[in-house]
């Protein structure tokens, strides 16, 4: 019988989980994370595949080994603290980076996103890297779609965005001052938010730490639950991603530094 045949997808659940039968018998279940698909069969160690038909042939292939769930088949019993953060994570997850998770990738992410506040545009995805398409949205009029962050941020460090008429139809280049001082009121030095965001170096590096934690234990979730406190928006997103570099480039000095001691 083709693989294909024998299992069956469930509704999914509000955390994300999708129930799996195999030949009608509980199996496990299947997930998403960052554009990758996860199988677990609750006993066992969770396989990442490349969609959901891999992961749900991964649970077919251990029933096939003899395996069985050893616990009811149903989504991992997470923390309640987690539970709310993956929830919080809604309001946040499309501005995950759409490169690999890493603390270099989620910096970067977060100062393009404070940049682009500054500029008047508003992120639809997450931070793509420098030379890919980003889809966005022109906070002056209203339009959608993609920009390079490598034209926005200027070149050569001149920080002049390009093209000066940021897009067709957009406002009249006379008006786009006046509009972005209005935005501007909108910023602060300070965070007003519920969740407390970093906005000194020592707490950025108390974040940073635990979302290395959380990825060198493979714990993507609980990474992505970390960094909800730098990808969120925040009024004073300009300060926070001043933070979050000096934190950054200070941990990887002391990183370095640890190694040239251990080389001598």
């Amino acid at each position: 019988m083709e693989t294909q045949q024998r299992y069956v997808l469930g509704k999914r659940d509000e955390e994300g989980f999708y129930p799996v039968t195999v030949d009608q018998a509980p199996a496990g279940t299947v997930h998403r994370r960052h554009g990758s698909w996860y199988a677990t069969m609750p006993g066992h160690p969770v396989q990442r595949a490349a969609d959901r038909h891999q992961a749900a042939a991964h649970l077919v292939a251990l029933i096939d080994q003899g395996s069985r769930p050893t616990v009811p088949a149903r989504a991992p019993r997470t923390p309640a603290s987690l539970i709310e953060g993956m929830r919080a994570t809604r309001s946040y997850s499309h501005l995950m980076p759409q490169l690999r998770l890493s603390l270099a990738n989620l910096v970067r992410s977060a100062e393009a996103m404070a940049r682009l506040a500054q500029l008047g545009w508003k992120p639809l995805e997450g931070y793509p890297g420098a030379d890919q398409p980003w889809l966005m949205e022109c906070r002056l009029c209203g339009w959608k779609g993609r920009r390079f962050w490598s034209h926005l941020r200027g070149r050569n460090g001149d920080g002049i965005p390009r093209p000066i008429t940021r897009h067709p139809d957009c406002k009249p280049v006379a008006d786009h001052t006046a509009a972005l001082i209005t935005l501007a009121a909108e910023r602060t030095s300070t965070c007003p938010c519920p969740l407390n965001h970093p906005m000194d170096v020592d707490a950025c590096l108390d974040v940073l730490a635990s979302i290395q934690t959380a990825l060198d234990g493979k714990a993507m979730m609980s990474a992505a639950v970390y960094a909800r406190s730098i990808l969120e928006p925040c009024p004073a997103a300009t300060r926070r991603a001043a933070a979050l570099r000096a934190a950054y480039e200070r941990r990887v000095k002391a990183q370095r530094d640890l190694k040239a001691g251990k080389r001598k």
